[in-house]
C-alpha cells in the first residue's frame, strides 16, 4: 500500500490523499500536483456540508475561500465585522449554529444544489462530536471520493 499524503496545503490538518497526486523533486525542491484539484476541494466541502457536527473554524475558512468570499463579505452577510469572522475561523469564539447552517446553505447554492435549511439546523441541534482526526480522499476513475474505511476517529 502506498503511503497517504497529508494535504495540509488546503488549510485543513486532517485531510489525507490516497492517490490522485504526485510529488516531484525538481532541482531539490518538492512540487505537488493533484488531479482535478477543484473536484477534490468540492468533494472535501461536500463531506463537511453533509456532517452532523458543527463546522470548525478551519472548515468555515475552507468553505469561504472555496466560494471566493472575503471575511468582510461573510461578515456583511451575517451582520458582524470581519474580525468576528476571523475569530470564528481561528477558533477564538464558537460559530453560531445559525451561521453554520446558513453558510452550508450558501455553499450548496453556489453549486446550484437545492438544500433544506431546516433539516441542516435540526441536524446541528442534535449534533455530537464524532469528528475524524484523519479524513482520507482518493481519486477513483475520474473523480474524488471520501474513503471512510481509511479515515480515523479522534
Amino acid at each position: 500500500m502506498t503511503s497517504l499524503y497529508r494535504y495540509s496545503e488546503c488549510g485543513l490538518t486532517n485531510i489525507h490523499l490516497k492517490n490522485g497526486f504526485e510529488v516531484a523533486d525538481i532541482e531539490g525542491e518538492e512540487f505537488l500536483s493533484i488531479e482535478d484539484i477543484h473536484g477534490l476541494h468540492v468533494t472535501i466541502a461536500q463531506y463537511f456540508i453533509g456532517q452532523d457536527e458543527p463546522l470548525s473554524g478551519c472548515e468555515l475558512r475552507f468553505l469561504r475561500k472555496l466560494m471566493n468570499m472575503s471575511r468582510r463579505v461573510i461578515g456583511d452577510l451575517f451582520g458582524v465585522d470581519q474580525q468576528t469572522v476571523g475569530r470564528w475561523e481561528n477558533g477564538e469564539t464558537s460559530i453560531p449554529k445559525t451561521v453554520d447552517a446558513t453558510l452550508r446553505q450558501i455553499y450548496l447554492e453556489s453549486l446550484n444544489v437545492s438544500s433544506n435549511l431546516t433539516i441542516v439546523l435540526q441536524r446541528l441541534i442534535g449534533s455530537r462530536d464524532t469528528s475524524l482526526s484523519q479524513l482520507v480522499f482518493e481519486f477513483v476513475g475520474s473523480q474524488w471520493k471520501f474513503n471512510p474505511e481509511l479515515s480515523k476517529l479522534n
